[in-house]
């Protein structure tokens, strides 16, 4: 007869008070009753009472049980099994290994067994052995839907998105109503970047199981990465209708208003995701970012403190914060964040480009100049960074290197009048006068309109009207 509940046999489920000194007094008596010589055992009750322990995660209990249930029925396939699962729920991975190996000699063509036996191969990040076990399933029993789910699942572990799809389009084949054939579906083209496909399998799990959160949650992901912005905040607020605490709902959620220019909300949410949880970095970070937008430093600054607090080794924080010293024209302390976020990222540009704005705030216009070269190492084909440099260059009165550093702009932009104007400038200040004039000229041919708006000194002013009068 199947066992419904523990109480037909004179067990409390109850865990607290009494109920639990009975449980235990209840189980021992009973086990000490079937390790008596002359007890006969009932080999179908005591598996069903092994399944009934199992599936309320009560596994000491169930290895007790089948431990005695092996001593008396040592060429039961199914004991071995059942012990073996046992072993696995209290994460003795691989004696559970080898009891389904013991059960297996008995049945080896049980689907079952190998399908748990693959399922804590995987747990042990055995992956090819897992496979294989799931593999051995799927030959005895084609269709057998659990080990198509899990070989899917194991194939997912390494990355193998492609034949993990395979597996669970060959699950939704054989049975179209099975909503996590269809989660596994968005998850794998998510992880593809197929933000579309994705988004549909998403969808039909939900269509299946509407009170999945963690659905709906990824759901919302996949549309932000469309840029859905407002759909995306709707998958946001049904997972969040669901768990009302989930922070990552409401972090990602403030990500969508802000992609919105709705600072307001993002706001909201970034602060109602840290009121859940109040170590996340990468939540501060984007709150200060949008202070930034705002034009609110100081509430910027003191986000990416926070940010920098639980998250020391995040260079865009100190680079954020950086820039909000620079607009407040604290240049020591925008340096020095400048300097944190070199350290821990080299190859950005643009963190060497503030460095200079912070290095020349400070007058050091040396190091703003070193620090600008090494942004056109990592970049030399952005027109504005040759301009910030030459602009340096000239306080420093290199004017020789800022000619050389405009013949850099001139192969980048040719048709552009400005670099022939910046060297003229270099050579007039050098009293070159000759090839001062010969670049004015190349300039007017391309742009007269842009040398009344170059820094001339007046003296050369006088040079260009002349120019245009001839």
């Amino acid at each position: 007869m199947p066992i419904d509940d523990l109480e037909q046999y004179n067990f409390e489920s109850s865990t607290t008070g009494d109920g639990d000194t009975k449980n235990k007094f209840n189980f021992e008596q009973f086990i000490n009753q079937l390790g008596n010589s002359g007890t006969e055992i009932n080999y179908d009750y005591v598996e069903d009472l092994i399944n009934l322990f199992i599936d309320e995660g009560s596994f000491e209990k169930a290895l007790k049980l089948s431990n005695i249930l092996i001593d008396n029925f040592p060429y039961s396939s199914e004991a071995y099994h059942q012990k073996a699962i046992a072993l696995d729920g209290l994460l003795n991975y691989q004696d559970a290994v080898d009891f389904f190996e013991k059960a297996l000699l008995f049945d080896p063509t049980n689907v079952e067994i190998y399908i748990n036996r693959g399922i804590t191969l995987d747990s042990m990040n055995l992956y090819k052995e897992s496979y294989n076990s799931f593999k051995k399933a799927l030959e005895i029993e084609p269709d057998s839907v659990d080990a198509l789910f899990n070989l899917g699942l194991t194939l997912e572990k390494q990355d193998k998105f492609e034949e993990a799809i395979d597996c669970f389009l060959q699950l939704t084949e054989l049975n179209e109503f099975h909503s996590d054939a269809y989660y596994e579906l968005g998850y794998c083209y998510d992880f593809l970047e197929e933000c579309r496909i994705s988004e549909i399998y998403y969808r039909k799990h939900l269509d299946l199981n509407p009170n999945n959160f963690n659905a709906w949650y990824n759901l919302g992901i996949v549309l932000n990465r469309q840029g859905k912005y407002l759909k995306s905040i709707e998958a946001y607020e049904m997972c969040l209708a669901i768990r009302t605490l989930f922070a990552p709902a409401w972090y990602n959620c403030g990500n969508s208003f802000a992609a919105l220019g709705r600072m307001i909300k993002a706001i909201e949410c970034y602060e109602k995701s840290l009121s859940i949880k109040n170590d996340d970095a990468h939540c501060y970070h984007n709150l200060g970012n949008v202070y930034s937008e705002l034009g609110d430093y100081e509430n910027a600054i003191r986000n990416f403190d926070n940010a920098i607090k639980y998250d020391p080794n995040n260079w865009d924080s100190f680079y954020s914060r950086g820039n909000c010293y620079l607009y407040l024209e604290n240049f020591e302390k925008a340096l020095c964040d400048f300097q944190s976020a070199v350290i821990l990222q080299q190859d950005l540009p643009e963190i060497w480009i503030s460095k200079a704005e912070a290095e020349k705030g400070l007058d050091k216009f040396s190091d703003a100049a070193e620090s600008m070269e090494k942004a056109l190492q990592l970049d030399s084909k952005d027109e504005n960074n040759w301009f910030d440099y030459t602009e340096i260059l000239f306080a420093l009165r290199e004017y020789e290197k800022a000619i050389v550093a405009f013949d850099n702009l001139i192969k980048i932009v040719p048709r552009l009048a400005e670099p022939y104007y910046g060297k003229a400038k270099a050579y007039f200040l050098m009293r070159d006068i000759e090839n001062g004039i010969k670049m004015i000229k190349k300039g007017f041919e391309i742009n007269p309109e842009d040398a009344f708006e170059f820094d001339f000194r007046k003296d050369w002013k006088m040079v260009i009207n002349f120019l245009c009068i001839r």
